[in-house]
């Protein structure tokens, strides 16, 4: 059995190898009420988790056991009964040291990155007591996947464009006039979690920062697809002049808004700086 937290959604997550469920594999997922408990979520936010968790078990189909539980070490034992189990090393620190404390569980590398873990550490390593800079490990990431590149040097002959990439806004302007970002819609599993956050409000067993809905980001990877293909086609262009810049009727921008489908794992980071290249080149 393998395990899929609620940030790994994507198909790169079942891929077999490196620890990684052969395509027979079942597969677990688990919504416990205890990640609600533990720190005030805004609602939008607890809203996005449960919606995109509901939809990918959907998809997933019988293939999946989801369980709703009190903690993930209910949920665990409610249905691996037991079994092995399999999980890709988490993102947060609070769900590796629960992974790595449960018996039967075997923790595999970490996906949804575009550098493995050890090869960061190889890097660090690597310095010789030098400061660990992100400018100097963004080149290096470049040359090694080849981002942005021209042979050995980087394209356009400048390794940073910082400085051409402070524009203020147009004078008097009250927004960048480009294309909207994408905006899904919502569904019946929509409607089912805001019923339920609501029961679990008014029950006094979670407790909410803010409003949600309707529900502004992809809860799929379909609908993180188009919304990528949205912000490379329509708003790429204008993103990079005026990233430092704010309207203040204009909240978004030339922003992707693309940063909850990468963390939810719907979307993996090469894949987006590979369509943004190509819409470059």
């Amino acid at each position: 059995m393998h395990w899929l937290f609620g940030d790994q959604l994507g198909p790169h997550f079942l891929t077999p190898g490196e620890g990684g469920p052969g395509p027979e594999t079942p597969l677990l997922m688990i919504e416990a009420r205890s990640v609600f408990r533990r720190r005030r979520f805004h609602r939008a936010k607890a809203h996005l988790v449960l919606s995109a968790m509901r939809h990918r078990a959907a998809e997933l189909g019988d293939r999946v056991t989801y369980v709703r539980a009190g903690t993930y070490r209910q949920g665990l034992e409610r249905a691996a009964r037991g079994r092995p189990v399999g999980v890709h090393h988490p993102t947060s620190q609070a769900a590796v040291r629960l992974v790595r404390t449960l018996p039967g569980v075997t923790v595999g590398p970490a996906r949804g990155f575009l550098v493995p873990m050890a090869d960061f550490t190889a890097w660090a390593d690597g310095r010789d007591g030098r400061r660990l800079r992100q400018e100097d490990f963004y080149r290096w990431v470049r040359r090694g996947h080849d981002l942005l590149m021209d042979g050995e040097q980087p394209a356009g002959g400048r390794w940073n464009l910082d400085h051409d990439n402070r524009e203020p806004p147009p004078r008097e302007a009250t927004s960048l006039q480009v294309g909207r970002p994408y905006r899904p819609r919502e569904d019946d599993i929509d409607e089912e979690v805001r019923h339920d956050l609501d029961r679990w409000e008014r029950d006094g067993d979670v407790s909410f920062v803010g409003r949600d809905g309707p529900r502004l980001f992809p809860a799929t990877r379909a609908e993180a697809r188009r919304a990528l293909r949205r912000f490379v086609e329509r708003r790429l262009a204008t993103f990079g002049p005026y990233e430092d810049a704010m309207l203040a009727g204009d909240p978004a921008m030339s922003h992707s808004l693309l940063s909850s489908s990468l963390n939810l794992g719907l979307l993996d980071p090469a894949e987006c700086v590979e369509r943004a290249e190509r819409a470059w080149r």
